[in-house]
């Protein structure tokens, strides 16, 4: 079993932290990204019902077995084994599950400003071919409705924001010493320092240099959505397309159409940026009590 996990949150930097911790010699990372186990434990379908949702979770990320979770660590002789899932932090279910199986675990949060999450999130989602809204104030609107008809939480681009309460769940379980939550901005602003102090909490010599330089899951929106629908999600000519051309052939299309396709997405409306700062401002206050952080640039 793991020593230390990455929890969350979404959209704040965990895959990059994760591949950038794995480059330590002493650090064994998952090789299987986001396994899940802690939040799909004895749940071997994927409750989740919005658009590719199964397609997205299962198999590889869906880890329902206890044994299935053991045989990715199998490998694992360094000295901290660890794995990064972002939905943990929103789970409701699974802090108790880890303090079950790893009491004694570390546990790493990184928390972004949530607006910027939020944004960020929805035009992942636009860049995978999943989010059919094309406004993302209509698809805020949405969410209430996307929640009641179980979609993942990846689509709860407002409250896998509200950080607080998900905080708290674990400060309820474990020891506070047990996490250490870091700020999106710090790791941007000063990668090696903050990886410097997380080597040191996970136990393994701090002054290793990690290459920090490439950069991991950046969100990107398309540019023609009609072009880009080609190569993603559940299209019928899509699907007549992988009937009658060769498979390498159509790769090397499908990859030079998204990267023509998909483009960094504008600069969220300074009104909706308004909107969500007020939304968000309650649990950000609170945020900064629970984490003695100073948090009001996100409220800018």
């Amino acid at each position: 079993m793991p020593n230390f996990l990455v929890i969350g949150a979404a959209k704040s930097g965990t895959e990059a932290l994760c591949n950038y911790l794995g480059q330590h010699p002493d650090v064994y990372m998952c090789p299987h990204r986001e396994p899940t186990f802690f939040e799909a434990e004895g749940r071997p379908e994927v409750p989740y019902r919005g658009p590719g949702d199964v397609a997205w979770l299962a198999p590889q990320m869906w880890t329902s077995s206890l044994a299935a979770y053991e045989a990715l660590f199998a490998d694992a002789t360094e000295t901290a084994i660890g794995e990064g899932t972002a939905s943990y932090l929103y789970s409701e279910d699974a802090p108790a599950r880890i303090g079950r199986y790893v009491p004694d675990v570390r546990l790493i949060a990184i928390l972004r400003n949530p607006v910027d999450r939020a944004y960020s999130a929805y035009s992942m989602m636009r860049g995978t071919g999943r989010e059919p809204i094309t406004h993302f104030a209509d698809a805020l609107a949405a969410e209430d409705d996307r929640r009641a008809e179980q979609w993942e939480p990846i689509w709860h681009y407002v409250r896998m924001g509200l950080y607080t309460r998900q905080v708290e769940r674990y400060y309820q379980v474990f020891d506070r010493a047990q996490l250490r939550v870091v700020l999106y901005d710090d790791f941007t602003d000063r990668p090696g320092g903050v990886l410097r102090e997380l080597f040191g909490f996970l136990g393994v010599d701090h002054g290793f240099a990690a290459d920090t330089s490439t950069r991991y899951n950046v969100s990107l929106v398309p540019r023609r959505s009609r072009v880009h629908a080609l190569t993603v999600g559940p299209i019928a000519l899509r699907a007549a397309l992988k009937a009658v051309v060769p498979r390498r052939l159509r790769e090397r299309v499908q990859h030079r159409v998204r990267a023509r396709s998909l483009v960094r997405p504008a600069p969220l409306d300074p009104a909706v940026r308004a909107q969500l700062v007020d939304v968000f401002r309650p649990d950000v206050l609170e945020l900064q009590g629970l984490l003695d952080r100073d948090l009001s640039a996100w409220l800018r």
